[in-house]
C-alpha cells in the first residue's frame, strides 16, 4: 500500500508536470510553423511513449495500424484511451466539448487539433461532421469512441450512426480497434472525480493493456459500415477480457 501511494505521489504531478511542457511545446510550434502536422504529430508520439514510461503502461498491440489516414472506431473505457492510438500518420481526436476547458489536457488537447463536439447542439454536431470531412480529405486521421461515452464494458453502448453516414458519404475509410485493460476498474465512469481516481489507478505499479487494430473497411453504406465495425470490435473486446481474465486466474492459482 505504501508504495501504491508513493507511486501516485510522483506519477500524478509528473503527468500534469509532462502535459504541460508538451502543452507549452506544442503552443511553441504553433507559433513558429503554424499547424504543422507532421511536426504536431511527432511531438504527439513522443509525449505518449513518455507517458508510458512515467505511468508504467505497457501495451500489447496486435493487427497493423494503416498506412493511410483512417478514421479510427473503438471503445472507451477511460481518458488513459487517448495514448493508446500511435497511429502512423498524423491524427486529430473527436472529444466532448467539456473536456475543452479542461486545465493542461484541454489547453494541448485543442493545440493537437482536437475536434470539440456539444452533443446537446445540432450546430454543433453539424459543424463537426463538415470538420471531420476537411481534416481528412486535408491528410489527417480521426479518432473516435463512438460510445460517446466511457463504459467499463466488456460489451460496447450502442455506436453513435453520424460519422459512418459521413465516412461512406467520403469514401473515408474506417479501422476498428478494441482496447482492453487488465484491471477493468480502470474505466472512468458514472460520477467518480478525476484526481481521485487517477489517483488511486496510476498508483498500481503496472497498468497492463491490450490493443487490437481490425481490417480498414472503405464501403458505400453506412449502415453496413457500422455494423461490421461495431461486430468486430465487439467480438474482439470480449476476446481479450477472456485473456486478460485467464492470465489473472494463473497468477491467482500460481
Amino acid at each position: 500500500m505504501i508504495a501504491r501511494f508513493l507511486r501516485s505521489c510522483y506519477r500524478i504531478p509528473g503527468f500534469l508536470f509532462l502535459s504541460l511542457a508538451y502543452t507549452l511545446k506544442l503552443g511553441v510550434v504553433h507559433l513558429s510553423h503554424g499547424a504543422d502536422r507532421k511536426r504536431i504529430h511527432r511531438i504527439l508520439i513522443e509525449y505518449i511513449h513518455r507517458v508510458y514510461t512515467l505511468m508504467g503502461i505497457r501495451v500489447s498491440v496486435k493487427g497493423e495500424l494503416p498506412e493511410e489516414p483512417s478514421i479510427f472506431m473503438g471503445n472507451h473505457r477511460s481518458y488513459v484511451d487517448a495514448v493508446m492510438i500511435p497511429a502512423k500518420t498524423p491524427v486529430v481526436f473527436v472529444g466532448r466539448i467539456e473536456s475543452k476547458s479542461w486545465p493542461i489536457i484541454g489547453w494541448g488537447a485543442t493545440l493537437l487539433g482536437t475536434i470539440w463536439v456539444n452533443r446537446k447542439s445540432k450546430e454543433s454536431r453539424r459543424e463537426t461532421r463538415e470538420s471531420v470531412k476537411r481534416r481528412l480529405q486535408d491528410g489527417f486521421g480521426i479518432v473516435i469512441f463512438p460510445e460517446g461515452t466511457t463504459h467499463t464494458g466488456p460489451d460496447l453502448l450502442e455506436y453513435r450512426p453520424s460519422m459512418f453516414y459521413i465516412s461512406a458519404e467520403g469514401g473515408f475509410p474506417v479501422t476498428p480497434f478494441a482496447i482492453e485493460y487488465k484491471d477493468p476498474n480502470i474505466a472512468w465512469v458514472g460520477k467518480s472525480m478525476f484526481v481521485p481516481h487517477a489517483w488511486k489507478q496510476f498508483g498500481a505499479k503496472y497498468i497492463d493493456v491490450k490493443v487490437s487494430y481490425g481490417p480498414t473497411y472503405c464501403l458505400p453504406d453506412g449502415g453496413e459500415m457500422l455494423e461490421k465495425t461495431r461486430a468486430w470490435t465487439e467480438k474482439e473486446i470480449l476476446h481479450l477480457r477472456r485473456e486478460w481474465d485467464e492470465e489473472i486466474s494463473k497468477e491467482q492459482i500460481g
